[in-house]
């Protein structure tokens, strides 16, 4: 009989575990990215990347893959823009999600 609880306790302590390191991966990856919204001036634009100057002169590079084409692909040099994404943990760029025209 001590066989069999000891067998119980530990399947149960590694269902318990497993559980656990479920719910602390999906807690992980959704803390993962911080979402951002922001306003600038398109300086330039090459394939998907896009770099933009916000009202303080500062540049940001934009990740352009997870955006639509039809989003960015008539943007020009000084078009002022909003742009919707993510900064990823550890990447210096952000990842956007959305991009559209900033109405004077």
């Amino acid at each position: 009989m001590h066989r069999c609880d000891s067998l119980v306790s530990r399947s149960l302590a590694a269902v318990a575990a497993l559980a656990l390191l479920c719910v602390l991966s999906v807690t992980a990856s959704a803390a993962d990215d911080t979402p951002v919204w922001f306003e600038g001036r398109v300086l330039w634009i090459a394939g998907t990347t896009l770099m933009v100057a916000t009202d303080d002169d500062q540049s940001i590079n934009v990740d352009l893959t997870h955006v639509p084409l039809d989003e960015y692909q008539g943007l020009r040099g000084n078009d002022y823009i909003v742009v919707v994404g993510t900064i990823p943990t550890g990447r210096n760029r952000i990842v956007a999600t959305s991009i559209g025209p900033l109405e004077p």
